[in-house]
C-alpha cells in the first residue's frame, strides 16, 4: 500500500512522458543554483502558495537535464501513511535502496513529522549523497521542530504569494490595469490567478481558508476557539495598515491580552499576516512601540470581510495599495534581505515604509494616484539626508 502511494505521488516513475503542469517562478533559478552545495534546502510559506509547485519544477528540470527517475523520490507527508517511512532513519535508508547513485529527496510539509529536524540532520550527517529539498506551512511549527537542529546545514527560502510581474504569467492574458485590480480583490495566490472567473476566484479563496482553518488552526495547533480567532481576523481585516492596539483589541473583543498575542503569532507563523514595526534611530520625537499589521493576501483579507468590490467603488482602496505594496516588496525579495518597517513621529507624521536593505534605506509612501511629494518627506529628510525617497502610486503599475 506505500508502494502504491508512493508511485501516485511520483508519477514520472511509470510514466517516462509525464506532463508537469506548472508554471515557472522566479525563485525557482535561485533553488537551482543550490543543488550542488552540500546544504538542505527549506521552503516555507502558507499553504496553496506554490511551494509544491517549486519542488515540482526541481523535479521537472532534474529529469530534463538526464537524471534517472529513480534517483527523485517525491513524499507528501500530507498522507500520513506514507510516516511509516520515516519512522526512523534506517526505514527512510532501505526505502530509497542501496545503490550508491545521487538521490534527490522532495519532503512536502515536513512538519507532519514529530520531530523532523531530528530525522532531517541524521540523514544529512549520513554523509550518503542524498540532496534533500523539503517544505512546510506552518513557521511555528517549523521553528520549533527543525530550526535548532538544521544550523549550518539548512538554508531555507521564503515562498510568498505571486510578484506583480508572476501574476501577469499566471493570469494572461490580462493588461497590467486588469492585473492590478484582480490582485486587490482576489490577491495572488497561483490557483486564483490562474482563475479567470469571479466566482471560481472566490471559491478558490474559500477552499484556501477552510483549509487553513482546518489543517493548520484545528488539526495541528489544536485551537480550541475558533469563533474567537475568526473575530479578531475580521478585526484585523477592517484596521489592515493602522497601528495595532493589543490593549484596544483585548477590550473590543473581551478577550485577554495574552490570547490575543497568541492569535497574532500564530497569523504571522502561518503566513496569514505580518507585523511590521517603526523605523527609528536618532529623533527624540519617532515613534518607537507600537507596530502595523498587514495580510500577505489581499484575497484572504478580503474573504474574511466577504467584500470582493472593484477597487474603484471602494472606501479602502488606499490601505488595498498600501498593502499591495508590500506583499511586491516581499515577493521580490527573494533573499530575505530587506527590513520592512515604517516611520511615524508622536506628531503623527508618517511614512508607509522604510526599507532597509544590507544598509541602504529607502522611503516609499503609497497613493491611489496623487504623485505629489508628502510633507513628511521634508521631515523624514531633516533627519535622514541621504534616504532615498519615493511615492509609488497605482500608475506606476499600469
Amino acid at each position: 500500500m506505500i508502494r502504491d502511494i508512493f508511485l501516485l505521488q511520483n508519477p514520472w516513475r511509470t510514466d517516462p512522458g509525464h506532463e508537469f503542469k506548472v508554471k515557472n517562478r522566479k525563485l525557482l533559478g535561485y533553488l537551482e543554483a543550490q543543488l550542488h552545495n552540500e546544504l538542505m534546502i527549506g521552503l516555507l510559506g502558507s499553504r496553496q502558495v506554490g511551494k509544491s509547485s517549486l519542488l515540482f519544477l526541481l523535479i521537472k528540470n532534474l529529469l530534463k537535464s538526464g537524471k534517472q527517475p529513480d534517483q527523485i523520490f517525491y513524499f507528501n507527508l500530507d498522507d500520513f501513511h506514507l510516516h511509516e517511512i520515516f519512522h526512523n532513519v534506517s526505514s527512510f535508508i532501505n526505502f530509497l535502496g542501496k545503490n550508491k547513485t545521487p538521490k534527490y529527496i522532495f519532503i512536502d510539509e515536513i512538519q507532519r513529522l514529530n520531530n523532523p529536524g531530528l530525522f532531517l540532520k541524521e540523514i544529512f550527517d549520513l554523509k550518503r549523497n542524498i540532496k534533500i529539498f523539503y517544505s512546510g506551512s506552518s513557521q511555528l511549527e517549523i521553528s520549533s521542530k527543525v530550526k535548532e537542529h538544521l544550523v549550518g546545514r539548512a538554508r531555507v527560502f521564503h515562498v510568498n504569494r505571486l510578484s506583480f510581474s508572476e501574476y501577469i504569467d499566471f493570469a494572461g492574458p490580462v493588461s497590467n490595469a486588469e492585473a492590478l485590480d484582480e490582485i486587490l480583490i482576489y490577491g495572488a495566490y497561483p490557483a486564483v490567478a490562474l482563475q479567470h472567473d469571479k466566482v471560481e476566484k472566490q471559491l478558490r479563496l474559500k477552499d484556501i481558508y477552510q483549509s487553513y482553518v482546518q489543517k493548520d488552526l484545528v488539526d495541528f495547533l489544536k485551537l480550541q476557539n475558533t469563533d474567537k480567532f475568526n473575530n479578531l481576523l475580521k478585526t484585523l481585516a477592517f484596521q489592515v495598515g493602522d497601528l495595532l492596539n493589543i490593549q484596544m483589541l483585548s477590550k473590543k473583543l473581551k478577550t485577554g491580552r495574552d490570547e490575543i498575542e497568541e492569535y497574532l503569532a500564530i497569523l504571522e507563523g502561518t503566513f496569514i499576516c505580518k507585523r511590521i514595526y517603526p523605523f527609528y534611530k536618532n529623533y527624540s520625537k519617532e515613534l518607537t512601540k507600537m507596530p502595523k499589521l498587514y495580510f500577505l493576501d489581499q484575497g484572504i483579507r478580503n474573504f474574511i470581510l466577504n467584500d470582493f468590490k472593484e477597487p474603484e467603488m471602494r472606501y479602502d482602496k488606499g490601505k488595498l495599495f498600501e498593502n499591495f505594496i508590500l506583499t511586491e516588496e516581499l515577493a521580490n525579495d527573494i533573499h530575505s534581505f530587506k527590513n520592512i518597517k515604517f516611520w511615524r513621529t508622536t506628531n503623527q507624521t508618517e511614512v508607509d515604509f522604510i526599507i532597509d536593505e544590507k544598509g541602504s534605506l529607502s522611503a516609499i509612501e503609497t497613493k491611489w494616484s496623487d504623485k505629489k511629494k508628502p510633507r513628511a518627506f521634508n521631515t523624514l529628510s531633516q533627519h535622514y539626508p541621504d534616504m532615498h525617497k519615493k511615492v509609488v502610486t497605482r500608475d506606476d503599475f499600469i
